[in-house]
Formats: C-alpha cells, sequence, structure tokens
C-alpha cells in the first residue's frame, strides 16, 4: 500500500489512513491524543485487524485484551458488550467508505472522471494481502447483517449513504453537462457502488488481480456511454 492520504476522526478519535481501500490495523496512527483516547484508538486499531483476519465471530475479547495490553475492566469501560466493539468498528467503515470514494471527488470537475479515476488508484494501492483478505466492509455485512439487526441497521447505513453520495456527485454531473439528462442518476449510483464494492468481493474468492483491470475498463467504457463528453475521460 501507499503512504497515508488524510486523517480522519471517529468519535473524536483521529486515525490516519493510508491510500488503498482497505485500513489494516498497521496503519491506524494516533495525533496528540490524550491516554483514554490512545486506549480507545488502540482497541480499536487492534480489532479492526483481528476482524479483519478472523471475522467478527472469530474474534475473542480475550485475543483483543491479549493484544492490546489492556484490562478486560478496560475494554469493557470503552465497549461495554463485544458488539458494541463491532458497531464502532462500522463507524470506522463509514469514514473510510468517505475518505477512499467520495471526498476525492470534489477535486475533479467533471465527476465521472472522477469516479473513473478513484477507482483506478485504489486498484493499484490494494495490496496482495488485503486483495486475499478482501474488503471490510463487504466482509462484516456478509457474516453479520443476517444474524444481528444492529449490525444491519448500521451496515445498511453506510452502504446507503455511499450510494446518496454517489448520486449527488452524478446529479452535479448531469447539471454541469457531463451526463446524458436522460440517465437515472440514482440509479448509476447503485451501479456503481455495485461495481466498487462487488469487485473486491470477485477478486477475493477468485484470487485474480487481473479481474479488477477487467472490471475497471468495462466500469470506464459504461460511464463513457451514459457521458456526454466521452471524448474527455481519460484513465488520469
Amino acid at each position: 500500500m501507499g503512504g497515508f492520504a488524510s486523517s480522519l476522526a471517529v468519535n473524536n478519535v483521529i486515525l490516519d489512513i493510508p491510500n488503498g481501500i482497505l485500513a489494516r490495523s498497521d496503519y491506524f496512527l494516533i495525533e496528540k491524543l490524550r491516554d483514554p483516547e490512545t486506549t480507545r484508538t488502540n482497541i480499536l486499531r487492534v480489532a479492526f485487524d483481528e476482524i479483519h483476519n478472523s471475522g467478527f465471530r472469530g474474534t475473542s475479547v480475550n485475543e483483543i485484551v491479549a493484544k492490546t495490553n489492556v484490562t478486560k475492566g478496560a475494554f469493557f469501560h470503552y465497549f461495554p458488550t463485544k458488539d458494541d466493539l463491532g458497531y464502532a468498528i462500522v463507524d470506522v467503515l463509514k469514514e473510510m467508505i468517505l475518505q477512499r470514494w467520495i471526498r476525492p471527488l470534489a477535486a475533479y470537475k467533471n465527476p465521472v472522471q472522477g469516479m473513473i479515476t478513484r477507482f483506478r488508484k485504489i486498484i493499484e494501492t490494494t495490496s496482495d494481502e488485503d486483495m486475499i483478505l478482501g474488503c471490510p466492509l463487504n466482509n462484516l455485512t456478509q457474516e453479520m447483517s443476517s444474524v444481528d439487526p444492529v449490525f444491519r441497521e448500521k451496515l445498511v447505513a453506510v452502504m446507503t449513504l455511499w450510494i446518496d453520495e454517489t448520486e449527488r456527485y452524478l446529479k452535479k454531473a448531469q447539471r454541469d453537462g457531463y451526463l446524458k439528462p436522460q440517465v437515472n442518476p440514482r440509479q448509476v449510483a447503485e451501479f456503481v457502488v455495485m461495481v466498487e464494492e462487488g469487485s473486491y468481493a470477485l477478486v477475493k474468492n477468485l484470487r485474480d488481480r487481473r479481474l479488477y483491470w477487467s472490471f475497471h475498463d468495462s466500469f470506464k467504457q459504461f460511464m463513457a456511454s451514459i457521458s456526454e463528453k466521452p471524448s474527455m475521460l481519460s484513465d488520469d
């Protein structure tokens, strides 16, 4: 993976995250935090890594406590239950999605170009290890949505936000003359998120990096087909 892209704040805790799609715990850095904040961030960092590797149900509080060098009492002070820890991880994932897929689009005059370029850059910065482990949001959704209603509610909110924000930029592209007027921005937003998220699930299963570029090429062709100015689109 590349270096750290920027900082994000989750529940007033500042976390630095890398450029790629997946923020492994190795990359969580702490900036000027008071000791209680540091402890909570350290628990989240280790828990993120354990859950990404073993799944939520395959990760135990004992394992997290052992790797964070905190007492169980301290753990339960910050997270009264293991589920509360999982819900906090979903909050981190929400910020990751915004930081990777949505906020960078503000830098592009043409959001359609931004979506194409962002997809390419994230593919380029996804490590082989993260390719094998898959997207943590997708993993948690597959594991917990059908068994825990609170998890499902929070995960649905993240996915809905992702689609909503993508739609917002597509509407902007349409207003500014970059997207064909007959195109339905909501339907395209749902398709874009399906490609962005679904590609990582399929590559995780088949373990074939070539598929990333196949998806990217097809994605670019589709976006060009609904663009008012397809000749202006590039991989830059």
